[in-house]
């Protein structure tokens, strides 16, 4: 076997799929029936297509948000507040250039999806580092608020 064919510099991508459908998994046991969250992510994700922001992205801050805010706040009705709380969200991790990685070094993950402890993993890192990206994710940002509004409010 020739060792010379792996470098430190080999960055080998993770996925974590396995624990994202653990935590929705997990989720729904402690949601509402009639819970918003699953169509928060659809909503999100039909405006995302053609934007800088993945879904990946989308789902990270929802499961951030679903692990901070409280179970009744996640009923149907309370779709535009949830909506408003993702954008609000993504626009403060924008500004911030920091995005932490839901399942490292986060003590709000659930005991049911079991990982390894890590250091966080800011997922806007090349924002940080890149100001004119920094820039174009902002206008990004708000050119997904128009799309957004009339979705909700026209279905289209």
């Amino acid at each position: 076997v020739d060792l010379h064919i792996f470098t430190p510099s080999t960055m080998w991508p993770e996925s974590y799929a396995v624990a994202e459908a653990e935590f929705f998994r997990y989720m729904p046991r402690g949601a509402p029936h009639n819970s918003c969250h699953r169509k928060c992510l659809q909503v999100c994700a039909r405006i995302l297509v053609g934007n800088a922001f993945s879904t990946s992205t989308l789902k990270t801050v929802v499961m951030h948000l679903l692990t901070v805010l409280p179970v009744s706040c996640w009923r149907r009705r309370h779709l535009l507040p949830r909506l408003q709380d993702i954008m609000r969200y993504l626009r403060r991790c924008v500004e911030d250039r920091r995005l932490d990685h839901y399942f490292f070094a986060n003590g709000n993950v659930p005991d049911e999806v079991v990982l390894r402890t890590a250091e966080p993993l800011n997922l806007f890192q090349h924002l940080a580092q890149d100001p004119d990206a920094h820039v174009e994710a902002l206008h990004e940002l708000m050119e997904l608020q128009d799309p957004l509004m009339r979705l909700l409010f026209y279905g289209h």
